[in-house]
């Protein structure tokens, strides 16, 4: 095979992988939002049943939970909306919510927090609290 042969399919299979990677970019939707001190009252008043994730980067059972949120957050969207705040970033928050230690999940209903979890927990108990709050 001549090297420019070459260069034609690796050319072609090189916009083949761009062509699919931008079409998976924009089937998935997204299901994580980041939150703040600026639009975390709005992002709440805007969404009937929110679960948020307190967290705190320099958390380790917050990095082992944060795949686990993200796996739920895809099964349950649009259902519920899934977001993650910072603790450090947004104290003020994290003072409302009287969040004492990280990783704390909060279960938000039509604004209200009506459930509470304080540390590194495994699926199953994420979803049966779904399940308990939202009925789903």
């Amino acid at each position: 095979m001549e090297n420019n042969e070459i260069e034609k399919i690796l050319s072609r299979k090189y916009l083949d992988m761009i062509k699919r990677s931008s079409k998976e970019e924009k089937s998935e939707k997204k299901v994580l939002y980041y939150l703040d001190s600026n639009n975390f009252d709005k992002f709440l008043n805007e969404n009937a049943n929110v679960i948020v994730d307190f967290f705190a980067e320099w958390c380790g059972p917050c990095k082992m939970m944060a795949p686990i949120f993200e796996q739920i957050a895809r099964e349950y969207s649009p259902s519920i909306m899934f977001a993650k705040l910072n603790v450090d970033q947004s104290p003020d928050i994290a003072e409302r919510f009287i969040i004492m230690g990280v990783p704390t999940i909060i279960y938000f209903k039509s604004g209200k927090a009506v459930e509470k979890i304080v540390g590194a927990v495994n699926k199953n108990i994420l979803k049966q609290k779904i399940k308990e709050v939202y009925g789903l």
